[in-house]
């Protein structure tokens, strides 16, 4: 298993268990066991993930409302809500991730972890949030996209 999978997968675990407990993501960190079993490099790009999108968690849902229409939040599956979360957060703070690694990794992990639905469900609102948030190729590279310099001399 990759490092960055490794990572991924303790992230939304982690966030899993915020969701799941109320608690604060640097809380659910500390007494997380399985970080400290992890490769340094995995633990390191997961707690960097998990903080991450818990801290932009109020617009990464508001995202995720407007992308999943006719479905509450609330009443997502927590493994859902986590892996939207997750993807969400890389979409739109991770530009050096490609858009399509975001979206393999969160529905494999919503293979694995979540229902029968959960891959397809997070697939199409992930796929939505990518064509809003990265209309282009570019972006996803993490590099600004020239300037268009049709109609100028």
């Amino acid at each position: 298993m990759g490092v960055r999978h490794r990572g991924r997968e303790l992230a939304f675990q982690i966030l899993f268990q915020c969701d799941q407990t109320g608690d604060k993501v640097n809380a659910v960190i500390a007494r997380f066991q399985e970080m400290s079993r992890a490769n340094a490099d995995a633990a390191a790009f997961a707690e960097d993930l998990a903080t991450g999108a818990f801290g932009s968690m109020n617009a990464i849902d508001a995202l995720v409302r407007a992308a999943a229409d006719n479905w509450k939040l609330e009443r997502l599956l927590s493994v859902d809500r986590a892996l939207l979360r997750l993807g969400g957060y890389e979409l739109a703070q991770r530009l050096d991730t490609p858009k399509e690694v975001v979206l393999d990794e969160c529905i494999n992990l919503a293979k694995t972890y979540g229902s029968e639905e959960s891959a397809s469900f997070v697939n199409g609102v992930l796929d939505r949030l990518a064509r809003q948030l990265r209309p282009a190729s570019g972006e996803a590279t993490g590099k600004p996209r020239p300037k268009s310099k049709v109609g100028k001399r």
